[in-house]
């Protein structure tokens, strides 16, 4: 079968990837602030809302991923329909968890809690769904980093982009207008982008005749695997890092620079420099490997930024240590997703059966930990310094405490990510070629 992915192809599998932006960008970033300015919840009962909800939600994302891996193969593949469900189901619960407890008259923490949890249930459904297509629309090895490049950039553009428009259309934290009109507009991009995107998407790896599926005891076997948790511990310290400054940079550009508008435009440099990064990234995969070219990415994103403490409200200093960041993320973030294809295929020679499904779940679960530590981090803090929502000036602990959580974590995060990564991760540049021989020797003889 032909291995290349067509043009519209690609098209349609950037459109789903912008389908799956919203829901994590956007509750990353705005829904502690939106619950305690709009709807007054207290920032420690959202942070372990955040933490106990995301914790058990992704224990619930290997059972959806066995689910999926297991279920009959119709005419649109095993993962392209559940991946439409999941998509409209998602925009409806997603109003709810904005809207339910804005609009309640009482209840409201009840009311997140169940929004919450239920978003962990019905999420999964598509992000699942949509993280085990880039294996199966191709086995070659070119195809395989064009497309994990695409999905990588579509959602680091996605969440710049929200990043630089959300706070335009927000305006004033303090009021829920802003805050209902981004709702709205992420909703409508997550049921249409998904259903469009997914209409036009093609499975081409599917499990040959011969090849056992396997058992749901066999998660255990997959995570064992030195690739697999080599990627994913050091998944769940740069993913906490990444959500502990979204959530926190809000407050940052709020109540430390006074100006919440300078969030777009320090988003804007972001994504911008994540153009060189692109352009960069094939080269620097060729000469170094996916595995060194990683750590350097997450260098850029998560180290480098700790310049910022040389002055921390200077902007000049800030938008050099942003733009930075970005090229950084631009070269991390596309090959997460190759590094995680290519474990798919070592544990397919490893143990002998594919599990796409397997390990996009056990993925989400590492970010849904990495969300709800990353989230409840900020709101634990906030609470312990006694931040107040109905005031602008904050006393200088809590504006201490906002600083750390925005330009200190990360780096402390970072560094134990590239330890791990570096140390653990076994999938040199050379072994990553051996193994793609084999498996193709593999399938051709199956």
């Amino acid at each position: 079968m032909n291995q290349k992915v067509t043009k519209r192809e690609k098209l349609c599998y950037v459109l789903t990837n912008i389908g799956n932006v919203p829901v994590q960008a956007i509750l990353g970033s705005y829904l502690l602030i939106f619950y305690t300015n709009i709807v007054g919840l207290n920032p420690a009962s959202c942070a372990t809302l955040f933490l106990i909800a995301r914790i058990l939600d992704g224990l619930n994302d290997p059972i959806v991923g066995f689910v999926i891996d297991h279920r009959k193969v119709s005419k649109m593949g095993r993962f392209r329909p559940t991946l439409m469900l999941g998509a409209v189901l998602c925009g409806l619960n997603f109003l709810l968890l904005w809207m339910g407890p804005y609009m309640a008259t009482g209840g409201k923490l009840a009311i997140a809690y169940i929004s919450y949890l239920l978003i962990g249930i019905i999420f999964p459904i598509m992000d699942i769904s949509l993280n085990s297509m880039l294996p199966v629309m191709t086995e070659d090895p070119a195809e395989r980093n064009s497309l994990s490049s695409i999905k990588g950039i579509t959602l680091l553009l996605g969440v710049f982009g929200i990043n630089i428009i959300a706070p335009i259309l927000i305006g004033d934290a303090s009021k829920a207008e802003g805050y209902i009109t981004v709702i709205i507009v992420a909703t409508a991009i997550i049921v249409i982008c998904s259903l469009l995107g997914s209409l036009g998407l093609k499975e081409r790896v599917r499990v040959k005749t011969g090849q056992e599926k396997y058992e749901f005891k066999n998660l255990f076997d997959i995570i064992r695997q030195r690739p697999v948790w080599a990627t994913f511990l050091c998944a769940l310290l740069y993913t906490t890092g990444t959500y502990i400054v979204n959530a926190s940079n809000t407050f940052f550009y709020t109540y430390v620079l006074n100006n919440l508008m300078l969030l777009s435009l320090a988003s804007m440099l972001q994504m911008l420099a994540m153009v060189p990064a692109s352009i960069i990234a094939p080269f620097l995969i060729k000469k170094i490997g996916k595995k060194n070219a990683y750590i350097v990415g997450l260098f850029c994103f998560g180290i480098f930024p700790i310049v910022r403490f040389i002055n921390v409200t200077n902007i000049p200093i800030l938008m050099i240590a942003t733009v930075v960041a970005g090229f950084g993320a631009g070269l991390a973030m596309p090959l997460q997703y190759g590094i995680q294809a290519d474990n798919t295929d070592y544990i397919e020679l490893k143990l002998g059966y594919r599990a796409e499904g397997a390990v996009a779940s056990l993925s989400s679960f590492i970010t849904k930990c990495a969300m709800g530590i990353g989230g409840a981090i900020p709101g634990y803090v906030l609470a312990l310094v006694h931040f107040d929502s109905t005031t602008m000036i904050q006393t200088s602990m809590v504006n201490n405490m906002i600083i750390f959580c925005t330009v200190g974590s990360p780096v402390i995060f970072c560094c134990l990510a590239i330890v791990v990564f570096k140390l653990g991760y076994p999938i040199t540049k050379e072994k990553l070629e051996e193994q793609n021989n084999e498996l193709k020797e593999l399938h051709h003889n199956l």
